[in-house]
């Protein structure tokens, strides 16, 4: 008897890809690309837009809070809170990083848009941190009394800030208290006060501040351009 035997065969060659089907594909990837990639720029800017008012709500906040504690608005830089030349903003960097370089300029569209970064009567600026969170800066410790009793107020009760951001562009948040009501910062008139927005601010995307800050200027209770803040105080005379 004959048995017959077959052997498989271990593979037929496979055939690759055509460089037509290659560039059919590619052609098909770059289409995708192109319709999804504004999609997802618009998702991820509007996402940092979303965090920037969030980190500028929480500043703002934390602001009032203080000033609650207190029944003072964090504007004195050397623990006296009577005397006249106080700080005319805050700013959300280390105070040994404080300077016109490391703080978004003005786009010049908005009166004294520039004065965010210290020019013109930007005034002195002082650390977001050393009111919020330490209640100490490199001269005064404390910068505000703490707790009293009978507490009337009851005093600095921080820390009102786990740290300070910056925002979602690497830029520090600003904010202009030279203008808040009864923080008697030396220069600025009572009129002044009440026709001035307070914000804590970021520069937005562009990286330039875009709302104004000047004394001369009644400043809407709005930000400019593509700036995003928190309002703390609005003009007072609408």
């Amino acid at each position: 008897m004959t048995i017959e035997t077959r052997t498989p065969q271990l593979g037929k060659t496979r055939r690759g890809f055509t460089l037509v089907e290659i560039l059919v594909a590619v052609a098909i990837l770059a289409i995708l690309s192109a319709t999804l990639s504004p999609l997802v720029i618009k998702y991820i800017n509007d996402g940092r837009r979303a965090r920037a008012a969030s980190d500028a709500r929480t500043l703002g906040q934390a602001i009032l809070q203080f000033q609650v504690d207190t029944g003072l608005w964090p504007v004195s830089n050397d623990g006296n809170t009577n005397d006249a030349g106080e700080l005319s903003r805050l700013v959300g960097l280390p105070a040994a990083d404080i300077s016109a370089a490391n703080i978004p300029n003005g786009s010049g569209a908005a009166p004294g848009s520039n004065n965010w970064d210290g020019g013109g009567n930007g005034g002195t600026a002082g650390a977001i941190e050393d009111f919020l969170i330490f209640n100490a800066d490199a001269d005064t410790d404390p910068l505000y009394s703490t707790s009293t009793s009978p507490p009337e107020p009851p005093g600095w009760a921080g820390p009102y800030l786990k740290d300070v951001p910056q925002d979602p562009w690497g830029n520090p948040f600003v904010c202009n208290v030279r203008y808040l009501q009864n923080a008697n910062v030396g220069g600025v008139t009572a009129a002044e006060v009440q026709q001035h927005a307070v914000f804590c601010l970021s520069a937005g995307p562009n990286g330039l501040f875009d709302t104004s800050f000047a004394d001369g200027t009644e400043l809407e209770s709005e930000t400019g351009g593509d700036d995003i803040g928190f309002l703390i105080q609005g003009n007072q005379n609408r």
